[in-house]
Order: C-alpha cells, then sequence, then structure tokens
C-alpha cells in the first residue's frame, strides 16, 4: 500500500489508495473511503444516531471528497473562532 501525507491549513492528509484521513496535531478530524464512489466523513461531528461520524457524501471524484471535510472542519474551526471572539 502506497500512502503519502499531504499538508493543508486544515492538517494533513494521509493517503492511500481506498482510504485518505484529515487529521492535525491533536485529533482525527476527518476521512473518505473508497468503495464504487469516494464517501466523506467529519469526524468532529456524530452522525444522526450518534453511533458513527457524519456522513457527508458521495462523491465520484477524490478531491472533491477531501473538500467537503475540509468544509466541514473549517465551519467548525470558524464557529469556535467567532464564539471567542464575541465571549
Amino acid at each position: 500500500m502506497d500512502m503519502d501525507c499531504v499538508s493543508t491549513p486544515h492538517g494533513s492528509w494521509r493517503n492511500s489508495d481506498y482510504v485518505c484521513a484529515l487529521a492535525d496535531s491533536e485529533r482525527h478530524l476527518g476521512h473518505v473511503v473508497k468503495t464504487e464512489q469516494w464517501h466523506a466523513y467529519d469526524a468532529t461531528h456524530p452522525n444522526e444516531a450518534s453511533i458513527g461520524f457524519k456522513y457527508l457524501g458521495q462523491f465520484v471524484d477524490l478531491a472533491a471528497a477531501k473538500q467537503a471535510v475540509e468544509s466541514a472542519v473549517a465551519l467548525v474551526r470558524g464557529a469556535h473562532g467567532r464564539a471567542a471572539a464575541s465571549g
């Protein structure tokens, strides 16, 4: 299995052929998994049943799936920043 690591403003992606995971220095933020298509998950929020990660959707393109995860993480970080600034 070939694995590489790519840094982004949101953390670092660890990439393999079928799973890519985004993490910062403290925690796992999200991941994408390849079946027939790429499935994106936000690891910062539970799913509706609170038994797993929040599902962000199904994507044909890996870059789009990763962008969905990064956008979800950016929304969380933005909300925390606004809360801290107003409090």
